[in-house]
């Protein structure tokens, strides 16, 4: 059977800008634990941004005593963080921070917080973006004279992002819109686990996992025109190996001929390494040779030849 031919992916990191979070404002009066935090920008409505991370859950060491576990701090836009009850700084001791989002216990998450750096152990569902930050080991000196700076998290997105895009190069003035639907990968990871702080590797188990690529609202790959139509799924989320992978992914192209329209199915094989924290792009072209898996699709071609005038016997009328 010939492949859906694939042109290669675009493996393009998510802008790292990051939110304005070096403001600080009181807390409380006294020398109080404050924190902040910014997350890398990220464009789908369900990835976790400043603007819409809300609350991090924070773990916390004073020496080797747990001083924070799992403790809700609601997120500001600015990347102010407030949490109730407030604790202290104490002198002569040494502190380590460290937050996930989302809450451990939700959305598949997993942690096992440590002074060093946690272990997550995830159940992916391709629709969670996952977030984790350890702060700098602060040491506090013999006299606090002036009230520390605030606790800040910088979030890396733990996971891979991916999407597929798909262009329709048949021949300019062909009647050959395309559509692309149910794009599927069915043996993504299911099941993982990271120690973000000294580890950047997930290990990962289980490929069963099937991952739907639902299509945007805006520039979905949907009546595509023949030569420039060019549209693109949704992303979703997966657990990177940082090894090659061999992804199975199959999807359906609906070929229309002036609203004459035939489906053809399509399985095929990406082989790919993924990194965490980079968002992918697999782009596809679709045309004659490769829209139909079984063969080649040929246009249907017109040729008119005009007989020359041929003289026939002459043939006489009377006039009466």
């Amino acid at each position: 059977m010939k492949k859906l031919f694939i042109m290669g992916l675009a493996a393009m990191g998510l802008a790292l800008t990051a939110c304005n979070s070096d403001e600080t404002v009181e807390m409380a009066k006294g020398k109080a634990i404050g924190f902040s935090s910014f997350v890398d920008k990220s464009t789908r409505a369900t990835d976790i941004t400043l603007a819409n991370l809300n609350s991090m859950y924070v773990y916390g060491w004073r020496g080797d005593d747990k001083i924070f576990n799992a403790q809700e701090v609601t997120v500001a836009q600015n990347g102010e963080g407030t949490y109730s009850p407030l604790k202290y700084w104490e002198a002569n001791y040494i502190y380590n921070f460290e937050a996930i989002a989302p809450k451990a216990g939700e959305k598949g998450v997993q942690f096992a917080a440590a002074k060093t750096g946690g272990t997550i152990t995830f159940d992916n569902d391709a629709q969670t973006d996952l977030i984790y930050a350890k702060a700098t080991e602060t040491t506090m000196p013999a006299n606090i004279t002036a009230a520390p700076d605030k606790v800040n998290f910088t979030f890396k997105h733990q996971l891979a992002r991916v999407k597929f895009t798909f262009k329709n190069t048949f021949p300019a003035k062909a009647a050959a819109k395309i559509t692309v639907k149910d794009v599927k990968i069915t043996n993504a990871y299911k099941k993982g686990t990271i120690t973000p702080a000294t580890d950047a590797k997930w290990t990962a188990t289980e490929n069963t996992l099937n991952v739907s690529f639902a299509n945007p609202t805006k520039n979905a790959p949907t009546d595509l025109v023949a030569n420039t139509g060019v549209g693109e799924t949704d992303h979703m989320y997966l657990i990177p190996t940082d090894k090659k992978e061999s992804y199975k992914v199959t999807f359906t192209v609906t070929l229309d001929q002036n609203g004459v329209k035939t489906d053809y199915n399509h399985t095929v094989t990406i082989e790919t390494t993924q990194s965490i924290g980079k968002s992918y792009n697999y782009v596809a072209e679709i045309g004659t040779s490769n829209i139909n898996p079984d063969s080649q699709l040929h246009p249907i071609e017109f040729k008119a030849t005009v007989d020359t005038w041929v003289d026939a016997p002459e043939q006489k009328f009377d006039l009466k």
